[in-house]
């Protein structure tokens, strides 16, 4: 054989060599992209099965918190755990205007500043404002 024809042999082979070696790359970059479409997909899935499961959940809390602040549900538990009562009629009245019928200014201070809890009995809000007299007449009178 000639030189010549043994160097086209040699470019022929070549050639189909890295045609064949292109092939099998392509060959490859499909298989692992398909893998990675595929597992994709299923992680996808899971992460919808999963936003469901948290979407279900999040209803069932709403209407947990939903009972739990209905109104009739507070007034029993007020009255049976905390022993509260609705005031007496005439109790609740605007903070300034009894601020004021009693001669205070109607701005937090000294007993003006002083609110009762909402439905706390009458009865607690006396003592309390004897308490705080007595305490500031004790303080007035204290030797230095």
């Amino acid at each position: 054989m000639s030189a010549g024809r043994r160097g086209g042999a040699f470019l022929l082979v070549l050639r189909a060599g890295l045609c064949a070696a292109a092939l099998a790359g392509v060959g490859i970059f499909h298989v692992w992209s398909h893998t990675r479409v595929t597992n994709e997909g299923y992680r996808l899935d899971e992460l919808r099965r999963s936003r469901e499961a948290l979407r279900a959940e999040r209803n069932r809390l709403e209407i947990e918190v939903a009972t739990l602040r209905a109104p009739g549900r507070l007034k029993t538990l007020a009255q049976e755990r905390l022993g509260m009562a609705p005031p007496a009629p005439g109790a609740v009245v605007a903070g300034r205007a009894v601020a004021a019928a009693a001669g205070g200014t109607g701005r937090a201070g000294g007993e003006e500043g002083l609110r009762p809890a909402p439905a706390e009995p009458a009865v607690r809000r006396a003592a309390h404002r004897e308490a705080v007299a007595l305490g500031e007449s004790l303080v007035r009178h204290q030797p230095e």
